[in-house]
């Protein structure tokens, strides 16, 4: 005769409920997280298929480029990239007056851990292209993010697999977020601004900024008696580039991508003003090896080097590249392929007399 069951306790039979459902839960985590590790695929890689000095149409509103860079294939030179290294062209507007305010290309290579980014001035000329009456590059966003990263590439000699433009207000945010960053102001910094009512004052040396001051110190340029950086634009670009090195370890040491909660307000705050041609999955791919990165090892940046003592015929600075030292600097932070950029890839302004040096 079989014994009767005991009957289990109230207070066991909820724990090994308790028990079932968080093993439950946990399989069903487990198995979203395999499924969506899985379902991000590394991005696709761009491939130009311009005839070199094809004209071609850029941003669909009559603007003519002649692609010479910016080629998979150019004569007899055949170029093979490089498995999984990225390339982007980072860019922040200038309050909304058809301009860059600041523009990077950056590169990562997923393989080695690094990360190469090269400020490009945003006085620098562009080759036979004229955007209105202005050939500097920073005005070339005036057709839109297309027109701007075809400018890059054609000047560069590389292909840009994706574009991240940022509003001014998403860097102030993301510095808050992550409660300020701890930054070393390289100069004394004083402007005062009465149209937009701005009013900066800076000390040099070690100090905490919030997200905009932050802003504000990464923008400035000269002081109103003329002092400040002495080429103005490339000042100001090794500075952003240390920024940007500061706030990248800040984010990292909040580790928000493992923190469900900080990532959802990152999430927000790019949805609100970051634009990309990137896809969500795009996004998660790069999220998930950004973990990885080493910022004080794996990150090295440097700005296209040229002069900046020339001007313009409206009298406005310009800034024109010096060949072999830029060449040599993309080479070394930003080339995606498996062989060097040379001369014939690149797209440089390197006649200076049409114009007058400035006193």
């Amino acid at each position: 005769m079989a014994k009767p069951k005991k009957k289990l306790k109230k207070g066991y039979r909820f724990m090994r409920g308790l028990y079932r459902f968080v093993v439950a839960i946990s399989s069903v985590i487990v198995v979203l997280f395999i499924a969506l590790t899985l379902a991000v695929r590394p991005p696709s890689q761009a491939h130009a298929a311009n005839s070199p000095d094809t004209p071609v149409e850029v941003g669909g509103k009559g603007l003519v480029s002649h692609f010479r860079g910016n080629l998979e294939t150019t004569g007899q030179n055949t170029k093979e990239r490089k498995e999984l290294n990225y390339t982007f062209l980072l860019a922040a507007t200038d309050d909304g007056n058809g301009k860059t305010d600041t523009l990077m290309v950056v590169n990562y290579d997923i393989p080695s851990g690094k990360v190469g980014i090269v400020s490009i001035p945003r006085d620098t000329m562009m080759e036979e292209t004229r955007i209105g009456n202005s050939p500097k590059i920073n005005v070339a966003y005036a057709r839109g993010m297309d027109s701007l990263k075809s400018e890059v590439s054609n000047m560069l000699g590389i292909p840009l697999d994706f574009y991240i433009l940022v509003d001014m207000e998403a860097f102030v945010r993301i510095v808050d977020q992550v409660g300020g960053v701890d930054f070393d102001v390289p100069i004394e910094m004083y402007h005062h601004d009465p149209v937009q009512n701005l009013t900066i004052r800076y000390m040099p040396g070690m100090q905490h900024l919030t997200g905009q001051q932050a802003l504000e110190v990464a923008r400035f340029r000269n002081n109103g008696d003329g002092t400040g950086y002495p080429i103005p634009d490339v000042g100001r670009a090794k500075t952003q580039q240390q920024m940007i090195r500061t706030i990248g370890s800040k984010i990292l040491q909040w580790d928000v991508i493992a923190n469900p909660a900080k990532l959802t307000n990152f999430v927000k705050i790019v949805k609100s003003y970051v634009e990309t041609d990137m896809s969500f999955s795009d996004m998660l791919f790069f999220a998930q090896k950004a973990v990885m990165l080493n910022i004080d090892n794996g990150l090295e940046t440097g700005t296209l080097p040229g002069d900046g003592t020339y001007r313009y015929s409206d009298g406005s600075l310009c800034y024109i590249l010096y060949p072999e030292k830029a060449l040599n600097l993309l080479n070394d932070l930003v080339n995606p392929y498996t062989t060097p950029l040379t001369e014939e890839d690149v797209n440089f302004f390197e006649d200076p007399g049409f114009f007058k040096t400035s006193s």
